[in-house]
């Protein structure tokens, strides 16, 4: 069984690499402009009419999904093929099963395939490059003619706002200095990032004075402009998840750190407001010591910058991976702990309580060995050494 799900494993990681290999291939074939085509335009999302149509035809006793209207297929065929959603299928197969069951059941194999949802669905909205970046396809992407598209839009060569304004829809393509819109540039990486790193120096200059000069009983002007830097981020954060989409937006590492911060604001933002109204400076104090935990999440993002540098770069997919383990791992070291407690209460019963020897091990765990070799003997004479 073991076995047969390496293979499983290692047959789509095969197939992976064979698709990354002909994707590279593919680019090669391809000019400037239908690179930028090519990888930057986004993946259709099937529309609120289609949809509506496909789950009228579904309730109606047509169990067909959205088949197309000939069956002939070329290259101008869509590679993409979009079904109807999950729960109108679901709703399709509960009246298929009431109206069948006088006169049998249908083909086990069309069922099968009515259940299934479509696996591409969830990169609607995104474009190749971004697919790419999300399914790990790493090969692909360190390919120079990859690279230059990257590069490309890092510099604002390539943009996908001009002109910069609300009914605007997204678009790659090449700019052009002479005709583009000069607020357009406002939306280019590399000039976000800049202003990012002015933004975040501004707030953690906030932060500090504000800490340092509290006045728990009035709103002074620097909480207000600190309240201003908290709506602004959490709008900023909010517009970056509407325009890149769930998926990659999640795939971003920094962005657990920004939704922290988030929480964070909002939590001190409550409590404030309650110590304020009801007059409580027990409220206020916890108010306080809310934003403490700000620097948390507030001091490691502002050096979230160096990420772009390449050394300080490749420590973050380390960090990840880190991370992963250490998930992994927990639920044994947590079983172990319980054993461990259980044990030594029960030998210690009637020298140690169950909270204190809870903090012991606590410790313990932790990395203060020397403190469980103190407490042993108290423990147990005879056992207390050997399972320390």
């Amino acid at each position: 069984m073991i076995s047969t799900e390496t293979d499983d494993i290692l047959l789509g990681e095969s197939r992976g690499l064979a698709c990354e290999m002909v994707a590279w291939q593919f680019l090669n074939c391809l000019s400037q402009w239908e690179l930028i085509d090519y990888l930057l335009t986004e993946i259709p999302g099937a529309t609120k009419a289609q949809l509506h149509s496909d789950e009228e035809s579904i309730l109606s006793g047509n169990h067909t999904l959205a088949e197309p209207s000939s069956n002939r297929v070329d290259e101008y065929s869509p590679l993409l093929h979009q079904d109807a959603p999950l729960n109108t299928q679901r709703k399709a197969a509960e009246t298929t099963e009431e109206s069948s069951l006088g006169s049998g059941s249908l083909d086990s194999s069309v069922q099968e395939q009515k259940y299934m949802d479509d696996p591409t669905k969830p990169f609607s909205g995104l474009n190749a490059l971004e697919v790419a970046a999300v399914a790990g396809a790493k090969k692909f992407i360190s390919q120079g003619i990859v690279q230059k598209i990257v590069q490309d839009i890092w510099n604002g060569d390539v943009v996908f706002w001009d002109p910069l304004a609300v009914h605007v829809k997204k678009k790659a393509h090449v700019y052009n200095k002479r005709i583009a819109d000069p607020y357009s540039r406002l939306r280019v990486p590399k000039y976000q990032k800049i202003f990012q790193s002015a933004f975040f120096a501004a707030f953690l200059a906030l932060y500090y004075f504000m800490l340092y000069n509290r006045d728990p009983h009035k709103i002074t002007l620097v909480e207000i402009l600190l309240y201003l830097w908290l709506v602004s981020f959490a709008y900023d954060e909010f517009s970056e998840f509407t325009d890149a989409g769930f998926m990659f937006y999640s795939n971003d590492f920094w962005s657990l750190w920004d939704l922290g911060i988030i929480g964070t604001g909002i939590a001190f933002i409550v409590a404030r407001a309650i110590g304020l109204t009801k007059g409580d400076d027990y409220v206020t104090k916890i108010a306080f010591d809310i934003l403490s935990l700000e620097a948390l999440f507030l001091v490691p993002r502002l050096c979230s910058l160096m990420s772009l540098n390449s050394y300080f770069g490749s420590l973050i997919p380390v960090l990840k991976e880190m991370t992963k383990a250490f998930i992994k791992f927990l639920p044994i070291v947590v079983v172990l702990y319980l054993g461990f407690l259980t044990t030594f209460t029960m030998l210690a019963r009637d020298k140690i309580t169950l909270t204190e020897m809870s903090w012991i091990l606590i410790k313990v765990f932790f990395g203060s060995t020397y403190l469980g070799f103190d407490v042993a003997a108290d423990i147990s004479e005879v056992f207390g050494t050997p399972l320390m």
